[in-house]
């Protein structure tokens, strides 16, 4: 069996994402810390973004393709649902993550405030009112189920707990978070579980 290898930094949370998956499914793999935008990334990545997978002669860029690989080329607990309208709904929470939750949270509120000094006060104000808006949803959504989709724990959670988690450790994230129960509860959930405590916690 061809070595699996995960690149990119431990930091990123896409990289974390990919990195939760494969804990979760109990793949055996090498974790290669690259950073964006080297020559190697450029190489696996036309836009040197992280991660990318490598896997005997596959190589594969972008977190979807990348963790639905990690899920459906190995044995394990599946991290998919088996029906269709389970499927469909896990690509809606990945498609909502990417469209409407990453923007303001990650890029204007999180980054802003735990990566740059000094950080742009205008853009995280300007990132909190979508920011609200987006854990709503989220909020409302898991009210309704343990996890994003039903009772088993999918790719949607996946994507969504290296943000939380990162959002958490913020104070415009703790006044946030302190008005969506749901999204507290899955996230001390999350953090419950091995693979994911593991990963956040390394």
């Amino acid at each position: 069996m061809p070595e699996l290898i995960l690149h990119g930094a431990r930091r990123s949370n896409l990289v974390r994402t990919a990195l939760i998956a494969l804990a979760e499914k109990g793949v055996d793999f090498t974790h290669d810390p690259e950073r964006p935008q080297t020559p190697e990334q450029l190489a696996r990545h036309p836009w040197g973004k992280i991660p990318a997978l490598t896997h005997g002669d596959v190589t594969l860029y972008e977190t979807v393709a990348v963790t639905r690989y990690i899920d459906e080329a190995f044995d394990g607990p599946a991290l998919q649902p088996a029906d269709a309208a389970g499927r469909a709904r896990m690509s809606q929470w990945i498609s909502v993550y990417s469209s409407y939750f990453d923007p303001p949270v990650m890029r204007q509120v999180v980054i802003q405030r735990l990566l740059r000094d000094p950080s742009d006060e205008n853009m995280i104000a300007a990132g909190i009112p979508e920011s609200e808006r987006s854990l709503g949803v989220i909020d409302n959504a898991l009210g309704r189920s343990p996890y994003f989709v039903g009772d088993d724990l999918t790719l949607a959670d996946c994507f969504y707990v290296p943000v939380v988690d990162y959002l958490s450790m913020t104070p415009e994230g703790e006044k946030m978070l302190a008005k969506t129960g749901n999204v507290t509860a899955w996230l001390d959930r999350m953090r419950s579980r091995d693979g994911v405590k593991a990963v956040l916690e390394g």
